[in-house]
């Protein structure tokens, strides 16, 4: 009996009773499965193993009941699962082909639609998980939310390579289930291979790096980090080339603007360099100000208006000239910068020229010279400070206006506050901060001397370089100093303090008190001399002595560094034309007789001295030099500092450094500065020695040679084995004792 017939009886008699529509259930189900049985042997083999499963159906009161199993991912569109309509076999075969063939149309248009099924295919393949262990592990254990589900179909019986482990198309399923179509769309979903840039993105950075293998998110990372390098380079360019320009500009081609603390200062082009003159660096020193310390331009009401004009030169401070006139000014605390360049990159060092021929006064040669500023690429700065009692008055009324009680060296504190204003505003000049050298001549040397023992001033220098100073420096108490100066007192009348800040310049520069000499004559047992420096217990608080030996084992033991130091005369520093202009012929007898007047004759000593010397007047200017000046930096330098110390040696053939066999007390300085008088080739080879032994040392913080020992400057640097003169005058005591002062 046919299928058909079978289903013809089953709708013609719908009256029978429930018992037999059961047993006729039965029987055809029966029949259903032998037709089964010796059905196409191929469409049994498409069947599979999933049909095999699926055809145990159960029957309930005599109906079919179907599995109910959901393939998800299957459907293309959601609907519900309803019961088939009974449609012979054969017409859903020919529905599955003409199925096929319409997936293998969409095939091209399903990969258009590939990625929105993404979320489903790796929904059901999750859900599926069959048993292949070649297959990816991290595949298997990802799940939505990371949640590991029952693996509830699965193919049984394939092999490990089989397409039939992969996720089941819809078509699949309705080939194994024995599920008539009930008008729903199906889609066939086939594998999705994954791209090479999709599998590189599940790979960690380094490997990714190491198989060469980029994904678009490495390359905009890398690119936006190049990006940033660049912007940030670019910044940084701009930034140092964002700050003031290399050279300031000119006005009207010769007048250049700059900064300083108190406002702009506007200088001069001249002779190929920039020069600014009569800077103000402290406050005026008149009316209550007048003995008083420096003090620094810290208020606006002591500032200036606009800019300076500093293209012309002011006045000097009062002091006395050799020839006992008066120059200068009360209002005097300013300062010359000459520089080669008003720029900020690549400063240059800075010289600070600090000369005086007496702490009374004179003009000191040593002055910004614009040829080597510019030809030696430094920075020359000249302050101007206060000399004679202006600048040095220690009295009793002085020291009781103020608290604590002190008075004098004025003057010292002016130089310090010039040192103050070049470490704050020298940058804007083109000077480096960080590397000053003091130069002091004379004087201004012994002034220098004493500025290396004031605490307040070592971060203010680099380096010194000292020429023909004084080696005798204030011991006695402020107390003594005072009561040296009662004559002073007396011929002023005054009483009190507001007396000494009212009376006049005139008055109080007195010469018969304030000019004392001696530099220029051998010692004598009655003179009486005392130095215009004092222990003021502020700037100087002990012997100069003593804080460089305090200097010197600091350095030893590491806790502060002792300020490199030069010291240097000349063998003639006592000649001057007021002493060679006393006698129209010098006789051996004329030189010899002064000797013997001297502590020399008293001592015995005149014919030890003149084995070591001749008896004209070159050696008299010898003796006295070495008396007064060189024998006493010898001891100071060479045995008790142990820095390097340079003597300019006069004599030799074509008259050596001074042309006449004579090299004066300010050979050095001119030769140093260019001013020396250089006709003959032995004197240009001498000024090129100084200048070799001076610029060397600003520039490198020592000299040439070793760092202590003598040094004989004439036509070429050589060293200086002793000097047997020396060694005389200091074994019979007549060194340091009878040094000059100032």
């Amino acid at each position: 009996m046919s299928t058909m017939d079978i289903n013809k009886v089953e709708y013609e008699d719908d009256n029978k009773t429930l018992d037999k529509k059961q047993i006729e259930a039965e029987e055809k189900e029966v029949m259903l499965k032998a037709e089964d049985e010796n059905g196409d042997a191929t469409d049994k083999a498409d069947d599979g193993p999933v049909k095999a499963a699926l055809s145990g159906d159960l029957t309930e009161h005599g109906r079919e009941v179907k599995p109910k199993f959901i393939p998800i991912g299957a459907i293309k569109m959601p609907g519900f699962f309803t019961k088939n309509s009974d449609k012979d076999k054969s017409k859903d075969e020919e529905v599955a082909i003409e199925k096929d063939t319409e997936n293998e149309k969409t095939d091209e248009s399903l990969k258009v639609k590939e990625n929105k099924f993404q979320f489903l295919q790796k929904f059901t393949k999750f859900l599926q998980h069959p048993d292949n262990e070649n297959e990816n592990k991290e595949e298997r254990k990802k799940g939505i939310f990371n949640i590991r589900y029952p693996r509830v179909f699965q193919k049984r019986g394939s092999a490990p390579n089989n397409a039939d482990a992969t996720l089941a198309s819809m078509e699949t399923l309705d080939d194994k289930l024995d599920t008539p179509n009930d008008g729903m769309e199906t889609v066939k979903l086939e594998p999705v291979e994954l791209e090479e840039g999709k599998v590189a993105t599940k790979l960690p950075l380094k490997e990714r790096i190491r198989q060469k293998k980029f994904i678009i998110d490495d390359i905009v990372v890398a690119g936006i980090v190049i990006l940033v390098l660049i912007v940030v380079i670019i910044g940084i360019i701009i930034g140092a080339h964002a700050g003031p320009p290399v050279e300031r500009p000119l006005r009207l081609g010769r007048y250049i603007t700059t900064f300083s603390s108190c406002g702009p200062v506007e200088g001069i082009l001249d002779e190929g360099v920039y020069k600014f003159y009569s800077i103000p660096y402290a406050v005026p020193p008149v009316g209550k100000k007048r003995f008083t310390y420096a003090q620094p331009l810290n208020n606006l009401s002591s500032c200036w208006n606009g800019t300076f004009d500093a293209r012309n030169k002011g006045p000097l401070c009062l002091q006395f000239l050799e020839n006992a006139t008066i120059t200068g000014d009360e209002d005097c605390l300013t300062l010359d910068v000459v520089t080669p360049h008003v720029r900020y990159d690549s400063p240059l060092p800075v010289v600070i020229l600090i000369g005086a021929n007496t702490l009374a006064g004179g003009i000191s040669p040593a002055q910004p010279s614009a040829l080597y500023a510019r030809t030696k690429e430094v920075v020359f700065v000249r302050p101007n400070f206060r000399l004679g009692p202006f600048g040095f008055l220690a009295l009793d009324i002085l020291s009781k206006s103020r608290y604590p009680p002190t008075s004098g060296n004025y003057g010292l504190s002016d130089l310090l506050m010039a040192l103050k204003w070049v470490h704050l505003n020298i940058k804007h000049f083109g000077g480096d901060p960080q590397s000053v050298t003091l130069l002091g001549h004379r004087a201004g040397a012994t002034l220098t001397a004493a500025l290396t023992t004031v605490s307040q001033a070592h971060k203010l220098y680099s380096r010194v370089w000292l020429s023909s100073s004084s080696v005798i420096f204030p011991g006695e108490p402020l107390e003594q100093s005072q009561k040296l100066n009662t004559r002073f007192k007396e011929m002023t009348k005054c009483e009190d303090v507001d007396c000494l800040r009212h009376i006049s310049a005139t008055e109080i520069l007195t010469p018969d008190i304030w000019l004392e000499n001696y530099i220029g004559t051998l010692p004598a047992n009655t003179e009486s001399k005392h130095s215009l420096l004092v222990l003021d217990g502020d700037l100087l608080r002990v012997h100069a002595y003593e804080s460089w030996d305090t200097q010197k084992e600091a350095k030893k033991s590491g806790k502060d560094k002792f300020k490199p130091m030069v010291f240097g005369t000349t063998q003639h520093s006592s000649h001057s034309d007021l002493l060679r202009k006393k006698h129209l012929t010098w006789t051996a007898d004329i030189v010899e007789k002064i000797v013997n007047d001297s502590v020399v004759g008293e001592k015995n000593l005149t014919a030890a001295v003149f084995t070591h010397l001749n008896k004209t007047y070159e050696g008299l200017a010898e003796l006295i030099s070495s008396i007064r000046t060189l024998c006493p930096l010898v001891s100071l330098a060479s045995l008790r500092l142990a820095v390097p110390m340079y003597v300019v040696q006069g004599s030799g053939a074509g008259g050596g450094a001074g042309g006449s066999g004579i090299a004066g007390i300010n050979a050095d300085v001119e030769a140093i500065l260019g001013t020396f008088d250089s006709e003959m080739p032995e004197q240009r080879r001498y000024m090129a020695a100084m200048q070799q032994l001076f610029y060397y040392y600003v520039w490198h913080g020592h000299l040439p040679g070793p760092e202590s020992g003598l040094i004989q400057v004439g036509q070429d640097l050589l060293p200086l084995s002793g000097l047997p003169l020396c060694d005389l005058l200091i074994r019979e005591d007549i060194v340091p004792r009878y040094a000059h002062i100032d």
